[in-house]
């Protein structure tokens, strides 16, 4: 978690690879950037850049994508 005056949010990254059965091999990786941006207790945003490689053609299919994601947490429990 990170801090900037009283503000708190999470920055992460992860990468994903895939293998394609119709090529047969491992032909598609994904990299995020993301960060997690809580807005009180039920609410968060998610920022992220994803940059994802496709070798499985013919030629490098590389794509960059930026997006804005929003999660809404709700609670089950009926007290």
């Amino acid at each position: 978690m990170v801090s900037t005056h009283s503000y708190h949010f999470i920055p992460y990254v992860a990468v994903e690879v895939f293998y394609e059965s119709q090529f047969q091999k491992w032909s598609t990786t994904a990299l995020h950037v993301r960060s997690l941006f809580p807005v009180g207790r039920h609410v968060e945003f998610n920022a992220y850049y994803e940059h994802e490689n496709n070798t499985g053609g013919k030629t490098n299919h590389p794509e960059n994508a930026v997006g804005l994601a929003l999660y809404l947490f709700f609670s089950l429990d009926s007290k």
